[in-house]
């Protein structure tokens, strides 16, 4: 079976690539609202590290395609995977100057993987079979997600930090040598690509000039602004009313296994069409945040809210990328991609901002006001996308 993936590049492998490095991030994912809590404490403070680590992670996106100039994209990646391996080590030092660092490198990390990850993906899976390999990659990382986060927060509570950071960087490791693997025996997935990496910052103009790159970028910063708040703010919000750590895991796994859904939207939006799931997904998820930040909820049923809402999340995470692969020239795919792509970075820092700003007058529940607010703002938008998409 082994063989077979790895003679047939394509979907199944990127997914299964994806999903080992994944599950290094995930494993911890679940520990860092517990070390920003015990570490640092204020929640504003630690919306104000967010945005810091947002802003330098928005920094190095722009830089990586202009490294990719210099450097073939297998060290690019390598790099990337190696920040993913220090950045749990950082955190066993245990203070707030390395929890800094770690959530740095973890950030540098994504940046750099995720990016020389879908320039690979952009020359080896044809337009056509973009739009059901998404959800496919999904189900993958679903695996990842699902199990990493509920696991780690049992090794730390368990057995300690390092019991969570070890596994973490190991699992890391294994995706270099998953990458290398296939990289040595020669095989096309991860083959030395043909184009040369485009630059960002050149083509922002052209992308903001077309209506609907604006709009296919503002969907997926909706949805990618809901998982960077779901990982942190409520897990902060449980801790802080009593709620069991094994609340936050359930909400936490529970939540990402709702990935494994992400094939069923991919049919239902054959049937139905992409537009009105989009917009009835950003709708229930922005309603269930909005809830959160009004009604004072229990820990328990702050929980079942952010997972009930984390399907509609899913939902985006299916089809949120589909008006822009629909959308782009395919003479531009890989300039407007470069720009496209930013809105990872930007969900992470353009919220945190706001998170600071409001906390700073605020309790911690006004978080999900922002969050609704942001999510019905991406809904609203999406009216907007072709009927026919």
């Amino acid at each position: 079976m082994w063989l077979r993936v790895v003679d047939r590049p394509g979907a199944r492998v990127f997914g299964a690539l994806n999903a080992v490095e994944a599950f290094s991030r995930a494993l911890i994912a679940g520990v860092l609202p517990f070390e920003a809590e015990r570490l640092i404490q204020d929640a504003q403070a630690i919306s104000m590290l967010y945005t810091v680590v947002g802003a330098v992670a928005l920094g190095v996106s722009f830089l990586v395609p202009l490294v990719l100039r210099r450097l073939r994209r297998k060290w690019v990646f390598s790099i990337g995977v190696g920040c993913m391996m220090i950045a749990p080590m950082m955190m066993l030092l245990a203070s707030e100057a390395s929890f800094t660092a770690a959530l740095q490198f973890r950030a540098i990390a994504v940046v750099a993987v995720n990016i020389s990850l879908n320039l690979y993906i952009l020359d080896y899976i044809r337009k056509k079979e973009l739009s059901t390999s998404e959800p496919l990659r999904l189900a993958y990382l679903g695996i990842a997600w699902c199990i990493g986060p509920a696991a780690g927060i049992y090794l730390y509570k368990t057995f300690g930090l390092a019991a969570v950071c070890i596994p973490s960087a190991t699992f890391a490791a294994l995706s270099l040598g998953f990458f290398w693997v296939l990289r040595l025996q020669d095989h096309q997935a991860v083959a030395p690509a043909t184009r040369r990496p485009p630059m960002p910052w050149q083509y922002i103009g052209r992308f903001l000039r077309q209506p609907r790159m604006r709009l296919a970028w503002i969907i997926p910063f909706g949805r990618s602004t809901f998982w960077t708040t779901f990982f942190v703010y409520p897990p902060l919000y449980i801790i802080r009313n009593g709620g069991a750590d094994a609340t936050v895991a359930m909400m936490l796994s529970g939540g990402q296994a709702m990935l494994f859904a992400a094939p069923f939207f991919g049919r239902l939006s054959r049937r139905h069409g992409v537009r009105p799931i989009i917009i009835a997904a950003a709708v229930f998820s922005g309603t269930l945040s909005l809830v959160g930040g009004v009604v004072p909820l229990p820990p328990m049923a702050m929980a079942v809210l952010f997972f009930l809402a984390a399907i509609g999340a899913v939902a985006l995470d299916a089809l949120g990328n589909i008006p822009f692969l629909r959308s782009v020239h395919i003479y531009e795919r890989s300039e407007m991609t470069s720009v496209f792509r930013t809105y990872i970075e930007a969900s992470q820092l353009i919220p945190a901002l706001l998170f600071t700003a409001v906390l700073s007058f605020a309790p911690l529940q006004a978080v999900f006001v922002v969050l609704g607010a942001i999510l019905l703002m991406s809904a609203w938008f999406a009216r907007y996308l072709p009927k026919s998409l």
